[in-house]
This record gives structure tokens, sequence and C-alpha cells, in this order.
């Protein structure tokens, strides 16, 4: 029952702004109410044998316009929905006044007139043309059918209290739509924020990926290939060594990339390290389905990849070096990498005896990075370490698009 009411109630077009689809809302929700409080008034009287033709047709006119109206905000007719609103009410209160309940000063309703064109409608002039209808129609019982009696009606209080009320409702929503505009020009100015910290932290990741040790270490590899006279493998090398260096820049500029992007790269750097450590190193990718379509932060895979090398492949002394790189897709795309290396608290101790930092600069900066994006899209991910029998297991989670 929530769920429908929900749909025939609540405004459905996202294009609109949040002003506008109150508006609708809750001019939904008065045409339901209305329709509502006509129909049961229309059983209660006829139950009593009160329900005349006179009245029973005024309710008919009554729920015939409400009903309209809610209709043409389906068909997003909104501004002449809004319209027929205000002529509806205007008629509903001049027929109570006029008709069913004469000399009960129901009148008084018209009051609430102007303040429904302050709500609805954003255009001044329309909100004073609403105010002077209303004060005209308000005095036409005193002073054009003879419905009232004039004695102690003083009409300069009438207009007074149409005028007050009018400008204390509106008072209140000039400081409403204000303190509105500011909240979003602040959020506006937080999102910008997020997306200027982030595209800082993008940067400097890029930087550290690009460490003076990794390229160090190439270059060497290119020059001992070089100095062996190895032509062809140092030919190789370099062509790689280029294209992974070409393929980071292009990423970098790049807020999302395809998840198949990141497993190239992933593989061209993987590449290198095989060339650099020759037979001992070994690597797998295990991918998912349909990866070309999936969108990821850029530049967030290849430092884990680089730290399990650096820190635990580099020392383990005898066997075969291996690295593993899995994918799995949930709510989010959870990376696990596996390296059959010396293990979390061994790597540890070697940092300390050399007095170097646990984590790498880019790891600090993604471990940053993922705690804006948490932040930014309210869902679960993050980083987690585990030490296993041989070597050490990170589960890095991370949002995607589809």
């Amino acid at each position: 029952m929530k769920l429908k009411l929900k749909k025939y109630l609540y405004n459905q077009d996202e294009n609109l702004s949040g002003l506008e689809s109150k508006r609708i809302t809750i001019l939904n929700f008065c045409c339901f109410l209305m329709t509502f409080d006509i129909l049961f008034f229309t059983i209660k009287r006829a139950i009593e044998n009160e329900l005349n033709s006179q009245i029973l047709f005024s309710y008919i006119t009554y729920l015939v316009l409400f009903i309209t109206v809610y209709f043409l905000q389906q068909k997003k007719y909104y501004v002449q929905a809004r319209i027929l609103f205000l002529i509806s009410f205007a008629f509903s209160v001049f027929m109570l006044t006029q008709v069913l309940f004469i000399h009960e000063n129901t009148e008084y309703n018209y009051l609430g007139l102007p303040i429904l064109a302050l709500f609805f409608f954003d255009r001044k002039w329309v909100h004073y043309i609403t105010l002077l209808i209303a004060m005209f129609l308000f005095f036409i019982p005193y002073y054009i059918t003879g419905n009232r009696n004039l004695d102690n009606f003083i009409p300069a209080e009438k207009v007074f209290l149409f005028i007050i009320l009018f400008l204390v409702v509106k008072f209140f929503k000039d400081v409403n739509e204000s303190n509105e505009k500011k909240l979003k020009n602040a959020y506006e100015e937080l999102e910008e924020n997020k997306q200027n910290e982030l595209s800082s932290l993008r940067f400097k990741l890029l930087k550290s990926q690009l460490n003076p040790h990794f390229m160090f270490n190439s270059l060497n590899s290119i020059q001992n290939l070089v100095l062996k006279e190895n032509k062809h493998e140092a030919y190789e090398y370099l062509t790689k060594f280029s294209s992974f260096l070409r393929e980071n820049l292009k990423m970098s500029k790049d807020s999302f990339i395809s998840l198949e992007d990141e497993i190239q790269l992933l593989n061209q750097y993987l590449e290198l390290e095989k060339l650099r450590f020759g037979n001992d190193f070994q690597y797998e990718i295990e991918e998912v389905l349909d990866k070309e379509n999936i969108k990821i932060p850029s530049m967030i895979i290849q430092p884990f990849v680089e730290n399990a090398i650096k820190h635990g492949l580099l020392h383990k002394k005898t066997g075969i070096k291996k690295v593993t790189v899995k994918f799995m897709l949930d709510e989010i795309l959870e990376c696990t990498i596996i390296d059959n290396g010396i293990g979390i608290k061994a790597s540890r101790e070697i940092n300390e005896l050399n007095d170097l930092k646990s984590n790498s600069d880019s790891i600090k900066l993604i471990e940053e990075r993922l705690t804006l994006l948490k932040d930014y899209y309210k869902t679960n991910i993050g980083i987690s370490y585990i030490d296993i029998p041989e070597g050490t297991k990170v589960i890095v989670k991370i949002p995607y698009t589809a």
C-alpha cells in the first residue's frame, strides 16, 4: 500500500529541481486529501439525509476539478495544474460562503489563496494579483450579496489581516529559499573540493607510481641487456617500458577507466618485472567477464602489485617468486593480490632494520583516495592485509560503474 501511494503521490520526474518536485508532490497530496474529503462528506450527508441536489452538484464539481488537476500533473502540465488548483480552491470557498454555509464566516478560507500562490509560483506579479483577488472575493459576502451583517465590520482590519499574513509567509519563504540556495552552493563547493582533492591525489599517485626506484631498475635492466649485447631483448624491454610509461600518463588524465585497460596496464608492468627477474618470476591474472564495460577509479591496483613484489618477493631467497591477481564482481569490485613472498612480519622487520617505511607512498595515497571515495559513494570499500602461511594476501575493495 505504501509503495502504491508513493508511486501515485510522489514526483517521479528526476529532471526537475528539488523545489519543483516538492510542489508537484504537495499538489498531488492536496488533490488526494480533497478527493478523500469530498467522498467522506458526501457519504456522511447521504447517511444523515442532508444530501440535497445543490450540495451533490457542488461536491461532484469539486471532485472533477481536483481529479483533473491530478491528471494534468501526470501529463506534466504543471503550471496549468497549479492555476486550475487555485481556481478550484477559490471556487470551493465561494460555494461554501455563498451557498452551503452562509453566515458561518467561511470566507476567511480565502486567506489560504495567496499563501498557495506563494508556494506554487515564483513570479511576484502572480503573488500580488492573487492577493488582490482573494481580498476582493473576501468582501463579496459583505458588499455585494448582503449575506453578512456589516455591524462591527471594519474593512481596514480585514485588509491589514490579509497583507500582514501574506508578508509574514513571504518573509519566511524568502528566508527558506535563501538558506536552500546557500546550502546548495555549499554542497556544490564541497563536491568541487572533493573532486579537486581526488584529482590531486591521482596526480600524486602517478608520480609515486613512476618512482625513481622502479625507473632506475628498469633502465638498469635495459643497460645490462645492452652490455651483454642482447639487442633483441633490450629492444623488447625498452619497447614495453615506453608503452607502460605512455599508458600511465594517458590514464592519469581520467578519473575512471575500464577494468580492461587497468588489467592491460597491469600486464605490461608484470611483463617488465618478469624481464627483470627472469625465469624465477611468475604471475597470473584471473579476470572477470564483461570487463570492458566495467569502469573503476584509475591507477589503484598496480601499486599493490608493485608493493607485493618490492616487499614480499624481492627478499625471497629460494624457489619461484609468484604473484596472483584475482578479481571478483559483486556490489563492489574485489581485487585480491597474493604473493608467496616472505610475509608481512618478515618484511616489516627488514624495513625497520634498513630504516625504511613499511608502506610505499603510493599505497598511502591510495588509502587516502579510497577513504574519500568511501565517503563520496557511501559504500563499503577499502583495503585489508592478511598474513598467510606462505606470503601475503591483500584485498582491495573498489567502487565501479557498469
